[in-house]
């Protein structure tokens, strides 16, 4: 029997006062907490627990038992608000922990200051405030001056690691781990024996594939199956999964790729398990940078895109940022360049507000390596310049590397342009020159640029050049027209072939007026959302966004009128499928064209429900135009 369940027995005794009542559930709490049961934690702690970041009621205990309870309600809401993905969780956790920190400073109560400071840095480490969780925990640790403290310190050390790895600062989080080897392997604690192990293994991993060291990449899997052992045998569900986790990165790096997938199943089968969305939505990051390895393009899209989903539900923006980044990469090899564009550029944003610094630098590196040649002169020197100063204080070579080769291609690149404008002779000048060729590619420097900064929208970049019409642009970027080469750089509608607009023709004879087409698209990915949009209203159709499943199905079950829907599968709330399968059960949507445009491959599952076209993401949104068009003009037939 475990000490909890032996205190659990204790709570039946009437004669405890409240109190008394309020300590013995925070006790049993930080047991179940530190074995990793979170949620038996929480249903401890009974009256106590409000829900994830609610004060707790503190009338009538004492000012000890009060910030016991803030404290355990804060780290438990910091926790569970992680897993379950819940925006605000970790602000609303810091605020009961750095409460339960004043109570416990007026009552001179240095341990419990010291242990809710580690809590503290915790909740900052979460969000990517790495700089700030740093800060904490070292005061901590200048707090901590209790020798018999062995086990606080040592846990408060490994934090401390996990943050200097996380900002790349590999060798400072070396240095401490070698400096405390000798108090782990002597400590009985199996569950810091396997945090030591697992941390050593992160760093280790790291430094052999930056120093080119196979001795350390040898090592780490060493440990890291050391660590799972010792996890194990502490009953830590949740940590045994993150070393099988990071077993299976390590793996892919070493190119052993069936191996890897072994061990990420294992994590995310151990993740499920506990309920735990975040945790198995950064498995699936690690699955998709596995599948890319693999040169399996589409299920990585796949894989990242059901992480980001749900990661960009919570407030961990520095792993939503690093996942961020994995997808703006992944998009790019699928020639999706706009959307991987705008993907980097919103993942360095959200490692930046978030502290990340050096998550921030790693995206801006993508964007340069990915997009350099697609953005302007001006974005790619300020690119830089941030990735630059983000990645300032870093310590990992293969990113210095990665910095220093951006450096290189922009310099070339800006000294082959200075030589191109080198004075020569008139001879020179004249030779071979062509007025139509000379014209053509000072047209084309302007229209690269409008297509730049318009997002891929001909109708925006026709605007910003003065053009009178979007379709004198598109003409210049169909096949046979003279900027065709910059095509790419577009978000392409189909070009309308027909009017579905109804019209009486005859000479003579009034016009009806012309009615509105309303769209209704249900997509959650704010990017795809938005291209679908403007190519549709290009053409002159109202577009209605929705990205909640659950919404979208009230607005199916109104009485809207909708001439069209088009829905992804893979929403928050509902899926495509759900929502076709009841959109033709109701009388007024029974004969609605409807379009499930989803990179899942549930083609025959979405016919089924009644569905009326299937196109993939993302290579059949340029499709997406024309099938609108058909299936708007036969439904007015």
């Amino acid at each position: 029997m475990t000490l909890a369940e032996t205190m659990l027995k204790q709570l039946e005794n009437p004669a405890l006062s409240r109190d008394e009542r309020a300590q013995l559930q925070c006790q049993i709490a930080g047991d179940f907490e530190h074995r990793g049961q979170y949620k038996a934690a929480r249903d401890a702690l009974g009256e106590l627990w409000q829900g994830i970041g609610e004060r707790p009621a503190l009338e009538g205990l004492s000012e000890l038992t009060a910030a016991e309870v803030l404290l355990r309600v804060g780290s438990l809401s910091g926790y569970l608000g992680s897993v379950e993905q819940i925006e605000g969780a970790q602000e609303k956790a810091k605020d009961l922990i750095s409460e339960s920190i004043t109570r416990f400073q007026a009552l001179g109560d240095t341990t419990k200051v010291v242990v809710a400071r580690s809590e503290l840095g915790f909740c900052y480490r979460r969000v990517g405030a790495y700089d700030d969780a740093r800060v904490v925990y070292q005061e901590a640790l200048r707090e901590l001056t209790d020798n018999r403290e062995k086990e606080l310190r040592a846990k408060i050390l490994l934090r401390l690691v996990i943050v200097e790895s996380l900002s790349g600062c590999y060798n400072d989080a070396l240095r401490i781990l070698t400096d405390e080897t000798r108090f782990f392997e002597e400590s009985p604690n199996e569950f810091l024996k396997g945090k030591f192990h697992n941390e050593l293994a992160c760093t280790l991993m790291v430094l052999g594939e930056a120093k080119h060291r196979p001795d350390y990449i040898d090592r780490a899997i060493i440990e890291y199956t050391a660590a799972s052992v010792h996890f194990e045998g502490a009953g830590h569900t949740s940590y045994l999964a993150r070393a099988e986790n990071n077993l299976g990165l390590l793996l892919h790096n070493a190119g052993r790729y069936d191996e890897a997938h072994e061990h990420l199943n294992g994590a995310r089968h151990l993740f499920v398990t506990l309920n735990d969305r975040g945790s198995v939505a950064q498995v699936d990051e690690t699955r998709a940078r596995v599948l890319l390895a693999q040169g399996k393009l589409r299920a990585a899209e796949s894989a990242i895109r059901e992480a980001v989903r749900v990661l960009s539900k919570g407030g961990e923006q520095g792993l939503l940022a690093e996942a961020l980044t994995t997808q703006g990469y992944i998009l790019s090899k699928r020639g999706n360049f706009i959307e991987s564009l705008n993907t980097l550029r919103r993942a360095a944003d959200l490692a930046e507000q978030a502290g990340a610094v050096e998550d921030a630098g790693r995206a801006l590196l993508s964007l340069i390596e990915e997009h350099g040649g697609r953005i302007t002169e001006d974005e790619l020197l300020e690119t830089y310049e941030r990735a630059n100063n983000s990645l300032r204080e870093t310590q990992d070579v293969k990113t210095i590397k990665r910095l220093r080769a951006c450096a290189i291609r922009i310099t070339s690149d800006r000294r082959a342009y200075l030589s191109q404008r080198r004075v020569r002779s008139l001879a020179d000048f004249w030779a071979n020159f062509n007025l139509n060729e000379r014209v053509r590619t000072y047209e084309a420097r302007y229209v690269r640029r409008a297509l730049i900064d318009g997002q891929g929208s001909v109708t925006r970049a026709a605007r910003l050049l003065g053009l009178h019409s979007h379709a004198t642009l598109a003409a210049m970027l169909d096949e046979g027209g003279r900027h065709k080469d910059l095509a790419y750089l577009r978000t392409p509608p189909e070009p309308r072939k027909q009017s579905i607009i109804n019209r009486h023709g005859r000479r003579g004879r009034r016009r009806t007026k012309a009615r509105t087409i309303n769209i209704l698209c249900v997509e959650d990915y704010q990017a795809v959302a938005e291209a679908v949009k403007d190519n549709l209203e290009e053409l002159g159709w109202t577009v209605e966004l929705c990205a909640d499943g659950m919404e979208a199905m009230r607005k199916i079950e109104s009485k809207a009128r909708y001439h069209l829907l088009i829905l992804d599968n893979q929403l928050p709330g509902k899926d495509g499928v759900e929502l076709a399968r009841r959109a033709r059960q109701l009388p007024h949507r029974q004969r609605t064209p409807i379009i499930m445009l989803s990179a899942s491959d549930i083609e025959r599952d979405a016919l089924r429900a009644g569905v009326n076209a299937f196109l993939r993401k993302p290579q059949d949104i340029k499709r997406l135009s024309a099938m609108v068009m058909r299936l708007l003009a036969k439904n007015t037939t």
